[in-house]
């Protein structure tokens, strides 16, 4: 029995130096917390606090993280105003200074414009002058053309009466040719008649020559009878008298014939030159008769021409009538500018005198903005630029997507390293997509401008670096700096370094905060993100490591969908066939869709999840989250882009491979604080 007691007390004795230890260790901790924080060292992780504890320790625990982590989102956020600030002064300086140019401009220009306003006058008033006498020619000018038009409508009818005049006149001049080349035939057809009576008369001719030989030789022969031809002789004088008198006939007709022949030849040469003249006429009358087919035509078109004219001057007097009006309302306009520019000109000198008012505020506003300045500077809360001078200009690209409230956080922390470095000569350049789409299509074309640029190396999170794989080995190879933020990739040789949350530690946290809610025993959905990004990797196989302590406790691995309704959807789902489901621990995805469906579910489910916002204080504060692990936003988009800029300017290699970024946790012990009223 007393060394039983012996025993417990031996126990008892142990417990109590054990808790007085770690009554001290956690003392010295919290001692070492408050001298940092007293010291405006703000870049510390929580100090574990174990919900289950109410003591005097663990207040002062949860105190100063709260007053750390309140410090911090004040500096942050300081910070982030000092970023908008100091634009919002740039841009209000140098659209003052415009401002008040160009009032001055402007006032200097009115005078001008004025005096031209005032010769616009003059030249309206000439104008509308100008445009009643033109209406007046136009008004006689469309009487002319249509007194011209009827002309030609009568010089058409003539044409047409013409042409068929002269058609009637082919037809009758075609007759006389027809009839003058019969009358040459009838002429050959009578000269061939005379012919033949020449030949009649030079047989007529022969016979009386026979004749007279016959009376010649009966002369001879009565003559030689003596006179018992004496009858013989008077017959043979008959006979060579009547040969006689018919060769006199035949000579008379033979002239009167070589009289007739000459004239049928006179009447034949003169029909022929008549009937040659004639074709020629026709040919004469032809050209004539197509003369007039062309007049006609022509006069067609013309009068259609003449009646499109009429119309366009029908138009033109229209437009004359509308042109009148237009320049008689630009007149009247030409008044109000004048009395118009004499008020813009009062007004401009009074824009001028308040562009110079908010130069001056601006000026206060600069002023304001150093003090804030050199007060943020008494803080430490992330690393700072380098004090060595870069021997060159040095260029950084970032890239980074911004689609809900943890990469707001850390665009705000790149933009507030943009303006650390830009007085040290640096060129940071950004980009933050919207939605991943954006990214995916936009990224390679930005980053092929920054390496034509000769950029010095560049800060992306790790799951961007599929997308542009094959620059980045290019750019490694090259020995340009590569830089992730947020999580890492399977392979390191794609990377210098990774700046993110100490995973496995958050893991291993995670799994102790499940424990102790659910109390060692209970089924666990685990939602996991994909295990192509490293992260979801850590945590998911150190959380379920750090959960096989508890054989009592029972893990149910599923995908996540990332999507917030379809993550809201799955979770509903299973919740419906695992109601009895104890605790849920979720990777990535969009933790506060979880939530929804625990509390629309009214699920006892105790929720764990990583980074903080808003609305997932807001379901802490309502008991469904228990705890959200931070991974300063503000740092991962700070950090990575002065710790590169260090490195290239000092030549100095990073502390790690693997920089941790400050963790953070929001329970029901602090969430006050946090919450926005």
């Amino acid at each position: 029995m007393q060394t039983i007691f012996i025993v417990l007390e031996t126990i008892i004795i142990i417990l109590l130096v054990l808790y007085i230890l770690r009554e001290t260790l956690h003392k010295r901790e919290l001692m070492k917390q408050a001298n940092l924080i007293k010291k405006r060292r703000m870049d510390l992780d929580d100090i574990e606090v174990d919900g289950s504890r109410k003591d005097t320790m663990a207040a002062l625990a949860g105190a100063l993280n709260v007053i750390k982590n309140n410090m911090l989102t004040f500096l942050e956020s300081t910070k982030s105003n000092v970023v908008i600030l100091s634009d919002s002064i740039d841009v209000l300086s140098g659209g003052a200074d415009l401002n008040r140019e160009g009032s001055q401009r402007i006032s200097e220009s009115l005078s001008s414009v004025v005096g031209k306003v005032e010769e616009q006058l003059e030249l309206v008033k000439s104008c509308l002058d100008l445009i009643e006498d033109n209406t007046g020619k136009m008004t006689e000018i469309d009487g002319s053309v249509k007194e011209i038009g009827k002309l030609l409508e009568k010089s058409v009818e003539s044409c047409k009466n013409g042409v068929d005049s002269m058609e009637k006149y082919e037809q009758k001049m075609s007759t006389v040719s027809e009839n003058l080349d019969m009358s040459e035939k009838i002429l050959e057809e009578f000269s061939d008649k005379i012919n033949e009576i020449n030949e009649i008369g030079a047989f007529i001719v022969s016979i009386s020559e026979s004749l007279k030989m016959l009376a010649l030789n009966a002369s001879i022969e009565a003559a030689r009878v003596g006179a018992a031809g004496s009858g013989f002789a008077v017959v043979a004088k008959e006979m060579g008298v009547m040969s006689a008198k018919t060769q006199e006939g035949i000579g008379t007709i033979n002239d009167i014939l070589d009289n007739i022949i000459e004239s049928s030849d006179q009447v034949a040469g003169c029909i022929q030159n008549s009937v040659e003249t004639f074709d020629e006429g026709r040919k004469e009358f032809d050209a004539v008769s197509a003369s007039f087919h062309d007049i006609d035509s022509q006069a067609g078109v013309i009068n259609d021409k003449m009646q499109g004219i009429l119309s366009e001057i029908d138009m033109i007097t229209q437009n004359s009538v509308l042109t009148k009006e237009r320049a008689e309302q630009a007149y009247y306009t030409s008044e109000e500018i004048t009395s118009g520019t004499q008020e813009i000109s009062q007004v401009s000198e009074q824009t001028s005198e308040v562009s110079q008012s908010i130069i001056d505020n601006a000026g206060n506003l600069n002023l304001m903005l150093n003090d804030l300045e050199k007060l943020l500077r008494q803080f430490t809360t992330s690393v700072e630029p380098a004090k060595k001078k870069a021997t060159r200009k040095i260029k950084i690209g970032v890239f980074c997507i911004d689609d809900n409230e943890f990469w707001h956080g850390v665009r705000r922390g790149a933009i507030y390293a943009k303006k650390e470095l830009e007085s040290h000569g640096a060129i940071v350049r950004y980009a933050f997509f919207k939605q991943w789409s954006d990214m995916t299509q936009e990224m390679p074309g930005l980053m092929d401008r920054m390496i034509k640029e000769d950029f010095d190396g560049y800060v992306l999170p790790g799951f961007f670096v599929g997308t542009v794989q094959e620059r980045i080995v290019d750019l490694v190879a090259k020995g340009k700096k590569i830089y992730l933020l947020n999580n890492d990739v399977k392979d390191t040789s794609l990377r210098n370094a990774v700046f993110q949350q100490d995973l496995a530690d958050a893991a291993t946290l995670a799994a102790k905060i499940m424990v102790n809610a659910i109390g060692k025993k209970g089924d666990v959905l685990v939602l996991q993100g994909s295990r192509e990004v490293v992260a979801n990797v850590v945590r998911i196989d150190t959380f379920c490591e750090a959960m096989e302590k508890y054989p009592g406790i029972t893990l149910d691995l599923v995908p996540s969908e990332f999507e917030a309704e379809a993550n809201y959807k799955q979770t509903m789902e299973y919740l419906a066939e695992h109601p009895d489901t104890k605790g849920i621990y979720i990777t990535t995805g969009t933790p506060t869709a979880v939530a929804r469906a625990v509390e629309d579910s009214k699920s006892k489910a105790k929720l764990i999840v990583f980074d903080h916002s808003q609305e997932i204080y807001r379901y802490i504060k309502k008991g469904i989250i228990i705890n959200a692990i931070g991974q300063d936003p503000f740092g991962q988009g700070h950090d990575p882009v002065i710790w590169m800029y260090n490195t290239l300017v000092t030549g100095e290699p990073l502390p790690s491979e693997n920089m941790k970024c400050r963790s953070s946790f929001v329970d029901k012990t602090n969430v006050d604080n946090l919450l926005e009223v």
